[in-house]
């Protein structure tokens, strides 16, 4: 009799402890399936997080002050023009405005192009108006015209702008070119009596 109760005790201890493991098995692979759930979750929140920041990047990148590659370091492109309402007198200087051409200038119109000033958005008619380029150094000599932006100003001498918006919406003045003895230093003086940094000069062009 002992015998066959040790025996049921053998048994029922073996189908306990069969059962236990065959429960945290369970446990074991339900959590296994669990964590990579959650790890494939967590990566693809963190890989559309990458993507995301990417993407702000590029469109950062995409808002930045944009400069067209044909604009010159002056920020100015072959299409703009620098107007006036008159004639420099050869004298002193006169304010240009940076401008496009609505209508170019013809025989029809007596020579007068319809221009509208970047900075405003006004349109003018006028016959005085000049394409333009940076000047090179061979061509800084005393006596020639020349085209300065204004809104740069440090120390008394007048520095080419830094940035786009300043280039394309602030004042630039024509004036002539009086004296060079200063060239070393890096600048000219102009009618005047102001003081223009050599990389600020732009030659008029007709």
């Amino acid at each position: 009799m002992k015998n066959i109760i040790l025996l049921f005790s053998i048994i029922g201890l073996l189908v306990f402890m069969a059962v236990g493991c065959t429960s945290d098995s369970r446990n074991m692979f339900g959590d296994s399936i669990a964590n990579t759930v959650t790890n494939k979750a967590f990566d693809s929140m963190t890989s559309k997080a990458t993507e995301e920041s990417k993407t702000s990047s590029k469109k950062s990148k995409a808002t930045a002050d944009y400069v067209p590659s044909d604009a010159d370091a002056h920020f100015i492109q072959p299409s703009d023009y620098f107007i006036a309402d008159k004639e420099f007198p050869g004298q002193g200087y006169i304010w240009v405005n940076l401008s496009k051409v609505v209508t170019a200038p013809s025989t029809q119109t007596k020579n007068e192009g319809l221009f509208m000033m970047v900075g405003s958005g006004k349109e003018i008619w006028t016959k005085y108006y000049w394409k333009s380029r940076i000047a090179a150094k061979g061509e800084i000599k005393i006596g020639k015209t020349i085209i300065a932006f204004n809104d740069n100003r440090e120390d008394d001498i007048y520095y080419a702008p830094e940035n786009k918006e300043g280039a394309r919406t602030d004042p630039w003045f024509m004036a002539k070119i009086t004296d060079t003895t200063d060239m070393y230093k890096g600048y000219v003086m102009v009618s005047g009596g102001y003081k223009v940094a050599i990389d600020n000069i732009r030659i008029p062009l007709k």
